[in-house]
């Protein structure tokens, strides 16, 4: 896809803020002017030109992965680990990304591996940090079935310290008008088919209302949803759990506005992908963290705070393959229920 070049002012203060880490101390989400300077700036940014989505736009090593992608990974029989789903730092201990990542693992979730500043799947060295999971945070009301919250917090197990190759996401606090921003991506090392290389790629945000009327995802589209992508424009090479982001008007930054979840088919008319909302979760986020929540700018969807549920450990097995079939299944039962509701009504 086609990217913004960094303006030189914003790539200063990016410099400056990596001399320091990425906010350990207060674990707070990466968000609003406090934190503009050192989060949502895609390291050593470059200018690139524009391609299909379908087939993908490899991002160069040297040229800066998105802000806080991370390839999280079943580690199998060390050191050969399967790249799972992507996902998004978005403080010092703490990833964002889907809770359907881990519907039916088998292997216990400490042996998993985060690893950031990477942009292929067996680079290593300067510029790449490995991090296990402490703990798994999945949304108390994540409803496998229909991917309903489909959210999920990992706790690192040592803090990340933000580098050259390594920044934190920014996500959208209540105040961000996230409808009116405009110039949106997807990255990740692929869905489908996994690529070697890390993937990225231009899309267009369709509002929730025209994403859910009878000819697209009819009564699948709820207030938690994003969808991005269509006509020939998707989420194939992106990953489950990765980022949706869309720069900030005023550019310089990106906002995270959406957590990859699921699509029916690939990048075809009408069926865009749809990512769970970061905004309408953002408190959820802050709270979970342990950071305190944001009373809300104008009317938000309600919210309500149960006890959180960390997945127990369970025996040691192979990674769970079985999980793209599982997803492939109900992402066509889906389409054949859109189908036979067009030829009902």
């Amino acid at each position: 896809g086609t990217y913004m070049h960094v303006p030189g002012s914003s790539l200063a203060l990016l410099l400056a803020g990596l001399q320091h880490s990425c906010r350990p101390s207060h674990e707070t989400v990466m968000l609003n002017s406090a934190y503009r300077q050192t989060c949502g700036l895609r390291p050593m940014g470059t200018t690139l030109s524009s391609s299909r989505v379908v087939g993908g736009t490899d991002v160069m090593p040297g040229s800066g992965a998105w802000a806080g992608i991370a390839s999280i990974r079943c580690v199998w029989k060390p050191p050969v680990s399967v790249h799972v789903c992507g996902g998004t730092l978005i403080s010092a201990k703490w990833l964002l990304t889907a809770a359907h990542c881990f519907v039916n693992i088998t292997n216990p979730i400490r042996e998993w591996a985060i690893v950031l500043g990477a942009t292929s799947l067996g680079q290593s060295g300067p510029g790449v940090e490995v991090r296990r999971i402490k703990r798994l945070i999945i949304h108390e009301k994540y409803t496998p079935t229909l991917e309903y919250n489909d959210v999920a917090l990992l706790e690192l197990d040592r803090p990340v310290q933000c580098s050259s190759t390594i920044q934190t996401a920014c996500l959208p606090g209540p105040s961000v008008k996230v409808s009116e921003l405009k110039n949106c991506y997807v990255a990740g090392w692929g869905d489908r088919i996994v690529k070697y290389i890390l993937q990225q790629a231009k899309v267009q945000v369709v509002p929730n209302q025209l994403c859910n009327s009878s000819e697209w995802l009819h009564g699948y589209i709820y207030d938690f949803h994003v969808c991005a992508g269509q006509g020939g424009v998707g989420t194939c090479q992106g990953d489950s759990g990765g980022p949706l982001v869309c720069q900030d008007k005023r550019g310089g930054f990106f906002w995270q506005i959406g957590v990859t979840s699921w699509g029916i088919g690939c990048a075809r008319p009408k069926r865009p992908a749809v990512s769970s909302s970061t905004q309408y979760y953002y408190n959820w986020i802050r709270t979970t963290m342990g950071v305190r929540p944001v009373p809300p700018v104008t009317p938000a969807p309600a919210y309500t705070s149960t006890p959180l549920q960390t997945l127990p450990p369970k025996p040691t097995q192979p990674c769970p393959v079985p999980r793209a079939k599982l997803l492939q299944f109900f992402n066509l039962l889906k389409e054949i229920l859109l189908y036979l509701k067009g030829k009902i009504f």
